[in-house]
């Protein structure tokens, strides 16, 4: 088993509707290769981990890469694992711009989930995001 943690930015803002297309296909293409994760949105900036075969996370990671709806992609950490944290999902999501629920994460995500600020420190964005799967499944 092998993950992959990443953060971008969005090209440009995208709505709640273009949020939602893009975790409905991401669900059905992460289905076939066996991938699943968690994909976070705030304020034109995601954080997304990807688990699953080394082969298959690497190519999704590929293909990530070369999404125009992206820009200044930073692989923030990659590895082996012992198991899956995300095993219930394809791939979970969560708009953070959409809800209050996540109020106690909102300065964490606003701090850190922007370009190469998790450069020395991998290992919190790491934790803050399998943290965050396990506390609102």
């Amino acid at each position: 088993m092998f993950y992959l943690l990443y953060v971008s930015s969005a090209v440009k803002l995208m709505d709640n509707d273009e949020l939602l297309k893009l975790h409905k296909l991401s669900q059905k293409n992460n289905e076939k290769s066996e991938i699943t994760g968690m994909l976070l949105y705030q304020e034109g900036n995601f954080m997304q981990i990807i688990e699953g075969k080394e082969e298959h996370v690497l190519e999704l990671y590929d293909k990530v890469a070369m999404d125009k709806r992206h820009k200044d992609i930073y692989k923030i950490m990659s590895g082996p694992i012992n198991k899956r944290n995300f095993n219930d999902w394809s791939m979970g999501f969560c708009n953070m711009n959409e809800t209050g629920y996540y109020s106690n994460y909102e300065a964490f995500i606003q701090e850190n989930i922007r370009l190469r600020t998790f450069e020395f420190d991998s290992q919190s964005a790491y934790n803050f995001i399998v943290k965050f799967n396990e506390t609102n499944r």
